[in-house]
């Protein structure tokens, strides 16, 4: 049954190319990578829409007759639960009437998998009953070996991939290294949201996968090709807006996938066919103000220096010397020292992250809707003007 939101803005789920903004260039590095035997670590903050691109992936080479199962291990902490992931992963991604379906349902019965029903979905789902780790060292070698067996490319995208780094199996990185570099058929996305933990595991030469593969780091969609997009999903939905109101969009979420969707989706929502400025003003004053308790939340996890210098580089838009005495003295956030603490822990809790750029790197805040918000309600007297906030 074809898939039909009835908002085109979708913010949870993949639905296909129809509600799939650009990533050409990501797109095509990708398939070409996978073609030409080629491994890729995707890199990319949260929230950018590296999901989705993984899933519009999948289904591109599924067109050229390409195997690929999308693994999810964010939620995994050892071995085991890897090894039940793409155990998985095979189950639901590949059909049993096919060869390798064959294969893996003969597979599981040897290995005694026990089938159980998840409380939510009601999906089957396969467990393992074993007792040690090394019978999990056998069955992940195997699921590789029955994986190679097809003598065709089949593609494994694992998401959130530098979790295995805090498995309590240290040797995690050089099993996987090991089992990967035997396998000519098998090709692999590894893709991930922490890019300090991920870079460092394929750029460290200390460790296993150092240099294993090319690297491609996801950034903000093309402005025009988002702009496009944008246009043309309101406007089949019998729907217009204004060029100001586009400008005030890409302005306000900052073309951060996620936060760009969901404004996209609230103003949607509110059933207006010729969309004003005003509109767009009140579909994000309703989401801040949901977003408060959360915001709230966060000030009271947060050291007074910590939510001081947040709230500093909100104000600020861009930070590129959080240290400078000039910076300092403007928000009266004490001494430099201390400074430099909160911006470790800051970057630690993942509430800032540094963005390259050919001036230099800056500080930006991850969450947009914070940003935002901290902008309207925070005062500072040196405060800059910002124009026509919401």
């Amino acid at each position: 049954m074809e898939f039909k939101p009835l908002n085109p803005f979708l913010l949870t789920t993949y639905g296909g190319p129809e509600y799939f903004c650009d990533r050409r260039y990501e797109l095509e590095r990708l398939t070409s990578n996978i073609l030409n035997g080629v491994n890729t670590t995707l890199l990319s903050i949260r929230r950018m829409g590296k999901t989705g691109l993984l899933k519009h992936l999948a289904q591109h080479l599924e067109s050229q007759d390409i195997t690929a199962l999308y693994l999810d291990i964010y939620a995994t902490q050892n071995l085991r639960e890897f090894t039940l992931v793409l155990l998985n992963g095979i189950f639901e991604g590949v059909p049993q009437r096919s060869s390798l379906g064959k294969q893996f349902l003969t597979f599981i019965k040897k290995i005694r998998a026990t089938v159980s029903f998840d409380s939510i979905s009601g999906q089957p789902q396969l467990g393992l009953e074993f007792v040690n780790n090394d019978q999990y060292l056998y069955s992940l070698k195997s699921l590789f070996q029955l994986l190679e067996k097809q003598e065709k490319p089949i593609v494994l995208l694992i998401d959130e991939f530098q979790q295995i780094a805090t498995y309590p199996e240290k040797t995690m990185e050089a099993l996987l290294r090991t089992h990967i570099q035997q396998l000519k058929y098998t090709r692999f996305v590894f893709s991930g949201s922490n890019k300090h933990l991920l870079t460092n595991m394929f750029q460290d030469q200390s460790r296993p996968f150092y240099m294993s593969t090319q690297l491609l780091e996801l950034r903000t969609i093309d402005e025009t090709a988002y702009r496009e997009f944008i246009v043309a999903q309101f406007a089949k939905g019998g729907r217009t807006l204004t060029e100001e109101v586009l400008d005030e969009i890409v302005r306000f979420s900052r073309l951060h996938t996620y936060y760009t969707q969901a404004v996209c989706n609230r103003l949607y929502s509110l059933g207006v066919r010729k969309i004003k400025l005003n509109d767009l003003r009140e579909a994000c004053s309703q989401i801040l103000k949901e977003q408060e308790g959360v915001f709230f939340q966060y000030r009271h996890l947060l050291t007074t220096q910590q939510w001081k210098l947040l709230e500093a580089i909100a104000l600020e838009g861009r930070v590129y010397n959080p240290t400078s005495a000039a910076f300092i003295k403007k928000y009266d956030l004490g001494a430099a020292s201390a400074v430099q603490r909160s911006l470790v822990a800051l970057e630690q809790k993942e509430m800032i992250y540094r963005q390259q750029a050919e001036k230099g790197n800056y500080l930006l805040l991850y969450d947009v809707f914070l940003s935002r918000w901290l902008e309207r309600t925070s005062y500072h007297p040196h405060q800059k003007k910002l124009g026509n906030e919401f």
